[in-house]
Formats: C-alpha cells, sequence, structure tokens
C-alpha cells in the first residue's frame, strides 16, 4: 500500500476492530513492488496487499484474528511468478489491530514521512509499535537508524538486530510531487523530467490555488515577478515542510529575492532556497537545466551531495 493509498484509508475513519497486516522481512524474490507491503481486512472489505494479492488471500483464508501476531510463509516459484516477482521464497508478516496505528493519521494527512518500530518477542510476538518521525525519533531502541532511513528516503522494511532484540523498521514515504510556480518551455521540460521518474507535477499560476506540499516534494520558482513571488516563498518557508525550493534567475534575480525575504522576516530560512536553482552540469539547453534541476532537487531529498559517485565514499544508491 503506497503512502498515497493510506491517505484514503485514513480519511474512511475504519472501525478500529479492523486488521493489518504488514510486511516484515523478506528472504529471496527479486523484482516486484515492493510498495505492497500492507493490508487492511476491515468486514469483507480488503485493502492494500502484502507482496502480492495472492499472498493477502493465503492471509485471510487461514484467518487473521483480532489478536497480535506473527507468520512466516513460503511462496513457491509458480506463484512468485504468476505474482510478477522473479523467483519464490519466504516472508514473515505482523499481524495487529488497526487500533495500533491511531497515531498515524497526523503524519499521514501532512504528508509527513514516518517509520513505525516494531518489537518481537523470543516466540516472534510482536509487543508493540514506536512511531518515529525526523523530527522526533525519541530514544527507543532503533529510533535513531530509523529516522536516519527516512531521511534518505528509503521506503520499505529494514531489519535491525540488536543485543536480545530484534527491530522490524518499516518506512512510510510519499511519493515525491514537484510544485512549479510560473510557466513557459521550461516548465513544459520539467513536467517531462517528472512523468519519467514518476513524479508527480502540479503548476501554480498566479491567482490560482496554491497546491498543499511536504516534507517529501519539491517547488521550483520560474516567475520572475517579485511582487507575486515573494508572498508565495515566505509562506512554503514559514509554514510548509517542503524539502526543496529552487529559484531560477540571474545572479542579480536571487540577490533581489534574498533582500525581500530579508524584509519580510524569511533570513534564518533563506539557507533552503536554491538559487540559482540546478546542478552545475553546464546545462546549455532547456531540457539540460530541467535534468540538473530535478537532479538537484533528488540529491536534496535524499541528503546526498550531487558530486561524482567517484568522488565520494559509501553507498551508490540511495
Amino acid at each position: 500500500m503506497t503512502f498515497e493509498e493510506l491517505t484514503l484509508l485514513i480519511d474512511q475513519q475504519l472501525d478500529p476492530s479492523a486488521t493489518v497486516a504488514r510486511l516484515l522481512e523478506l528472504n529471496g524474490f527479486g523484482g516486484g513492488d515492493r510498495s505492497n507491503d500492507l493490508m487492511v481486512v476491515a468486514g469483507s472489505q480488503r485493502y492494500g496487499s502484502v507482496l502480492s494479492p495472492s499472498l493477502g488471500s493465503r492471509l485471510i483464508a487461514e484467518g487473521m484474528s483480532k489478536e497480535s501476531y506473527s507468520l512466516s510463509v513460503d511462496i513457491g516459484d509458480p506463484e512468485a511468478v504468476a505474482s510478477g516477482l522473479a523467483c519464490g521464497g519466504s516472508v514473515r508478516v505482523v499481524v495487529h489491530p488497526w487500533a495500533w496505528l491511531t497515531d498515524i493519521g497526523p503524519h499521514v494527512g501532512a504528508r509527513r514521512p514516518f517509520a513505525l518500530v516494531t518489537t518481537l518477542d523470543a516466540q516472534s510476538r510482536p509487543t508493540g509499535i514506536q512511531l518515529v518521525t525526523i523530527d522526533d525519533p525519541g530514544d527507543s531502541p532503533g529510533a535513531q537508524e530509523a529516522a536516519q532511513l527516512l531521511a534518505r528516503g528509503r521506503a520499505g522494511v529494514s531489519v535491525l538486530d540488536l543485543e536480545h532484540l530484534t527491530l522490524h523498521i518499516h518506512c512510510f514515504i510519499p511519493s515525491s510531487r514537484l510544485l512549479i510556480i510560473g510557466g513557459g518551455v521550461l516548465a513544459k521540460a520539467l513536467r517531462i523530467q517528472g512523468d519519467l521518474l514518476g513524479i508527480e507535477v502540479m503548476q501554480s499560476e498566479p491567482g490560482e490555488t496554491f497546491p498543499a506540499v511536504g516534507r517529501s516534494d519539491g517547488v521550483v520558482v520560474l516567475d520572475h515577478d517579485h511582487d507575486h513571488v515573494t508572498p508565495l516563498l515566505r509562506h512554503l518557508l514559514q509554514d510548509t515542510e517542503v524539502c526543496y525550493v529552487g529559484s531560477l534567475g540571474s545572479r542579480g534575480t536571487q540577490e533581489e529575492r534574498r533582500r525581500r525575504l530579508l524584509e519580510c522576516d524569511c533570513g534564518k530560512h533563506l539557507g533552503r532556497v536554491y538559487g540559482p536553482a540546478g546542478l552545475d552540469i553546464g546545462s546549455r539547453s532547456t531540457e539540460e537545466t530541467a535534468v540538473a534541476i530535478i537532479a538537484e532537487m533528488i540529491s536534496v531529498l535524499r541528503g546526498r551531495s550531487g558530486a561524482s559517485l567517484r568522488a565520494v565514499r559509501g553507498p551508490i544508491n540511495g
């Protein structure tokens, strides 16, 4: 279940007696859609799936009780291939009441990434779930590790083995959206790049309602009308958690924007504005400029430098 699907589910205000099955651990498999990691059963209704719809059907057939427990299920090659996976394997699933997730509502509504840290006892039974966010991870076991995964944009499940304790960190991160303020050929090129990457692109023109944005989103300001743009930038910087704010324009345009933002008491937020927008790749065409801007947005969202991979150490992928 994607973050967006979870948002719709929260809006339905399900009965707290509904039952949740969540993916805890994978062994084997290959390919497939790893967003299928949460299923909710409420009466005769089923929402989402765990790894594959067929596995969800098997869990229901085995009888998902209202008690909390975990179980391992083996999936053979034929069933796995039919579900879009490369091969079979085994999956560990945790089942618990929907009521355990009542605290996620505000974070889902604000499009704020969060993680569920599940602790299993010696009998592999879940003993509780700790909700973790980037800004307020707390000091419970696994909280700092969960916050780091969230900051890197790592959706899905990770297993953390501590002394005498196993934790399963389940990160939920909304898909990125890009809001373009302004229009023109660069806006079109940014939209094309967003479509290629699965980034929802929105556009705001003067007088239109300003869409909501969150920590996983980016904004690119193409409009050079300071009277129109400055109040929007002030709102973005002071009232939202948007991660990336790119500002197109010459060095002189950037200086004027900074001056106006200082006048409206946004000085402490100036570091969040990337202007001129884009990585230094020597862009000449409109299309290359769009690539540079989208690449910078991704690097900021992932907490990476945007430097050449051969010049940095550590994981190649985010």
